[in-house]
């Protein structure tokens, strides 16, 4: 029913009522929740809206409670004449969908901030700043500039660019990418070929707080 809207507002509407419905539909014997979220996470993605940025998942899961009260909401009765055509309320089914837009607003605005050059070349200095100081495995703070051109630019750079910005003598522009490279703030497809940023999972804590818990304990 839903697949044969039009392209557009009425596809996240459709996106949000296909997810209550499949979850009331119930399918499987177990993991229905997985499925009905991965489904909408897909469906965006489909859309060419998340580009592989963002997904509602996050927000589901940071507003458990709310989650499961909205998404039962739709299956409670019909509150008098004005309350849609059918058995069930529709004021309950368009508290769901609103809340499933709200939840993807959310999350495109703390990926938005998240990903803002200015934002991001101060948390990749707090980065370089805690390798330099306490990691100690020749990392340099004079790297930023660098690093922040490729984030911004989504390029890949020549290493003798990369050294070039780094304003080291050869010696330690070298010693500073081989360092990079080693922890991984780097990456190359070849010993010299070019250079393109790396985001390992001991960076994600500075480079995208809150974003994944698990990389908060991550040295």
């Amino acid at each position: 029913m839903y697949s044969g809207l039009r392209r557009g507002e009425l596809q996240l509407v459709a996106m949000a009522a296909a997810h209550q419905r499949l979850a009331w539909i119930h399918p499987f014997a177990d993991g229905n929740g997985r499925v009905v979220r991965l489904h909408s996470h897909l469906v965006l993605g489909h859309m060419g809206l998340t580009n592989g940025l963002w997904s509602p998942l996050r927000g589901f899961a940071r507003t458990h409670e709310a989650y499961y009260a909205n998404l039962a909401a739709p299956d409670e009765p019909r509150a008098g004449d004005l309350d849609g055509r059918g058995n069930l309320t529709e004021s309950g089914l368009i508290r769901w969908i609103d809340y499933v837009l709200g939840v993807c607003i959310d999350q495109v605005d703390f990926m938005s901030g998240l990903l803002s050059l200015d934002g991001m070349k101060d948390r990749m200095a707090a980065c370089l700043a805690y390798e330099a100081n306490v990691v100690k495995q020749g990392v340099r703070a004079e790297a930023l500039r660098a690093l922040h051109y490729l984030f911004a630019s989504q390029a890949e750079l020549d290493r003798a660019d990369f050294k070039a910005m780094l304003g080291l003598g050869e010696r330690l522009a070298t010693a500073q990418v081989s360092a990079l490279l080693k922890r991984g703030l780097l990456e190359s497809d070849s010993p010299h070929g070019k250079l393109r940023l790396g985001v390992p999972q001991h960076a994600l804590r500075f480079y995208v707080p809150s974003l994944w818990p698990e990389a908060e304990a991550q040295g």
